[in-house]
């Protein structure tokens, strides 16, 4: 240990990294890392540099990391590195091509801020025949990639054992449950709770709601969870019992639940056949029947009313994430995940109009 620079030869001048680095024989950028808990420094190394931090007296300065933050937040960024998109669909070009809704506004999210970050967003195809968790980490390795994101996967695929101790990751969704990484997701329990809440405020006193059980089960059953709530509270009159179907054929089903409950407006979930059936039936949208949706999709804007998702912007706040572990260098899983949730908002739209109610 350099005796110069103990806490009394220092006085009242602020403690610098330099400082520390003088007084324990490293590198100022290691010591950086090392009170960062960068994983490229040793953890015997980091709690040197951490007793000998708190010998001398350092003190982050909040005006160099405030202005650090709003230096590297409005500088033009160069290029930083490639980030895989991890696509497990049946085609290489699913998000690019063939993607809808949900999937293509997430991954259009993630694209955008990856350009506004320095990165670049490549798509790696998991869903190729023949390809294995470990020939993908070997691939992803080989390139050097900064980064990976775990899109939303098919049903098909709800494991993957991925080398994670290599890699800087974050997931979107909920479709791989059991890895532990930082996860960004709607927040669907909030958004049918603004769905809920929206009809109720125009007037409608008969609400239902229908969606295929697979398709609540992908939300951790969220949207169930908040409707089945409603149901329990002061406005309970309002809310029909749901009609949550195992079966893809659920025609006659879907009919005699609508028969039975008659709801004013029906809440659907995802992409479903529902609008369809109720064609089927003879039943014209919004004269006969109101329709809105939780998981409403750009596609569908103008005539369908609901919950706009904003799901570019869970894709925008899934590279920010993952952004911030690629510049601590923290590769792995975690011990104790985030999960991040975004909010969406009401849209209206031709399929949901109150003003038909008094007729």
């Amino acid at each position: 240990m350099n005796s110069k620079n103990s806490k009394a030869t220092l006085g009242k001048r602020r403690v610098t990294i330099r400082d520390i680095a003088e007084e324990v024989g490293l590198h100022f950028t290691t010591v950086a890392r090392a009170l960062k808990d960068s994983d490229l420094v040793k953890r015997e190394t980091a709690q040197r540099v951490k007793a000998a931090a708190e010998r001398l007296g350092y003190q982050a300065d909040p005006f160099v990391s405030a202005f650090c933050s709003y230096r590297s937040s409005h500088l033009k960024q160069g290029y930083r590195g490639n980030l895989s998109w991890i696509n497990g669909f049946h085609s290489p070009d699913y998000f690019e091509s063939e993607a809808t809704g949900y999937y293509k506004e997430c991954y259009e999210g993630a694209k955008e801020r990856c350009r506004e970050l320095g990165f670049k967003l490549v798509p790696f195809w998991y869903g190729e025949p023949g390809m294995s968790a470990k020939r993908a980490s070997q691939i992803i390795h080989s390139r050097g990639e900064a980064g990976l994101i775990v899109a939303p996967m098919p049903p098909s695929i709800d494991k993957l054992d991925m080398r994670w101790d290599s890699f800087c990751s974050v997931r979107i969704g909920y479709s791989i449950p059991d890895v532990p990484l930082t996860n960004v997701v709607s927040d669907h329990f909030g958004n049918m709770k603004l769905l809920c809440s929206q009809l109720e405020s125009l007037g409608f006193s008969r609400i239902g709601f229908a969606c295929k059980e697979w398709i609540d089960k992908r939300v951790e059953h969220k949207w169930s969870g908040a409707f089945q709530l409603r149901r329990y509270s002061a406005e309970r009159e309002r809310y029909l019992p749901m009609f949550l179907s195992e079966n893809e054929d659920d025609f006659h089903a879907f009919e005699s639940w609508i028969r039975l409950n008659r709801p004013e407006v029906l809440i659907i979930g995802g992409v479903t056949s529902y609008p369809e059936f109720l064609e089927r039936m003879r039943m014209r949208v919004p004269e006969d029947i109101q329709l809105v949706s939780v998981s409403l999709e750009h596609d569908h804007a103008g005539f369908y009313a609901g919950i706009d998702q904003e799901a570019k912007v869970v894709g925008a706040v899934a590279v920010d994430q993952l952004a911030g572990i690629v510049r601590r260098s923290h590769v792995g899983l975690e011990s104790a995940p985030k999960t991040i949730m975004t909010s969406g908002f009401w849209r209206g739209g031709r399929s949901c109009d109150p003003a038909l109610l008094a007729k």
